[in-house]
């Protein structure tokens, strides 16, 4: 007699879920070293074909700091990071600093199939975008959601467990 096998493996949850684009800042990296590396040749250039106009060494140096202004601008795309435990979710975007969710204030992790990122929803149906999860990303981007919705069922399922305080 052929032995039937579970068709649905059991499998641990993760305990820390973290991510960060991966294919956008590729692009941004490629693009920040393209941008500065033009600059810095458009800088030594400058002297001798300057169309009558002189270019000193001042104007060298500051072309390029603003290829260095350019570039670093370019990498904000790399900025984006996902972490997720037990506790919350911590998400840090493109600009600004951390935010961190408490599971308790999260109704639902989604990732609609026409949005580019991941988001929260919380309660008033505010949004916070999870820019760390990019449908550029897919199998890193599938991933991650599995692991958020799998933290976020489990401390739905503990939050119920527990017995409100008074």
């Amino acid at each position: 007699m052929p032995s039937v096998s579970d068709p649905s493996p059991v499998t641990e949850q993760p305990t820390i879920v973290s991510a960060r684009p991966i294919r956008t800042a590729r692009l941004a990296m490629a693009s920040a070293a393209v941008v500065f590396v033009v600059m810095v040749a458009v800088a030594f250039l400058e002297p001798s074909h300057n169309a009558g106009a002189h270019f000193g060494v001042k104007d060298q140096v500051f072309t390029v700091i603003i290829g260095v202004i350019l570039a670093v601008g370019l990498l904000l795309p790399t900025r984006p990071r996902l972490v997720a435990d037990a506790d919350g979710v911590r998400v840090r975007g493109f600009v600004g600093a951390w935010k961190t969710v408490p599971w308790e204030l999260v109704q639902r992790v989604e990732f609609p199939s026409n949005a580019r990122l991941a988001r929260l929803v919380l309660p008033g149906e505010e949004l916070i975008a999870i820019a760390a999860v990019q449908r550029y990303d897919r199998e890193q981007a599938v991933s991650a959601m599995r692991g958020l919705r799998g933290l976020f069922a489990a401390t739905r399922a503990t939050q119920e467990k527990t017995p409100p305080q008074e």
